[in-house]
């Protein structure tokens, strides 16, 4: 008898965590986390660098990465994988898809021209070791100047400007985590 009175309050304990999941307040969380995220612009002049329109951000498969546009480049927002990459510093380029799933995660990414020169590159690391937990890395074939780029955001410097780039790495990581997680502090 008492067994069945121990499964029994297992099966109602993992129903109850279930149906709290869906419709307790982690539920927006479990949906994104799921499906991708869907988010209002939010104008925040304050902010460093320049808004940019919230796309649609659904998960898409690695073959559908081929036919998605973004409204900016690099991107800071829109259709991407469903699985991310690690912060940490890259010596290749990573595709769009899992970038972008990085910003969705709060995550801020330092892009550069792979001509950049090594020792600006080796101050970009600094950078980015000073927030191994918040930044990611990246080369990117096709740009002019390093770029920076949050979920809504995104920075271009004419050089390397190491307090413009920590300003823009504090003010924005985890400001965006499958929804707006603080406010902008405007």
């Amino acid at each position: 008898m008492s067994r069945i009175l121990w499964r029994a309050a297992a099966v109602g304990a993992i129903v109850a965590a279930v149906v709290a999941l869906l419709v307790g307040p982690y539920r927006a969380q479990l949906v994104a986390t799921a499906a991708g995220s869907r988010a209002p612009s939010r104008a925040a002049p304050c902010l460093p660098g320049t808004g940019v329109a919230i796309m649609d951000s659904p998960h898409i498969s690695v073959a559908k990465a081929a036919s998605v546009r973004y409204n900016s480049d690099p991107p800071t927002s829109g259709p991407h994988f469903p699985f991310v990459a690690a912060v940490g510093v890259y010596t290749a380029p990573l595709p769009d898809g899992l970038t972008v799933h990085a910003l969705e995660h709060g995550h801020v990414v330092i892009h550069y021209p792979p001509a950049t020169a090594p020792a600006t590159v080796r101050l970009l690391r600094d950078v980015q070791r000073r927030f191994p937990a918040d930044t990611l890395l990246v080369p990117r074939p096709g740009l002019r100047s390093i770029t920076l780029t949050a979920w809504g955001r995104i920075d271009r410097l004419p050089r390397y400007d190491e307090a413009r780039i920590v300003r823009f790495v504090t003010a924005l990581r985890g400001r965006y985590d499958h929804h707006w997680t603080r406010s902008d502090g405007c």
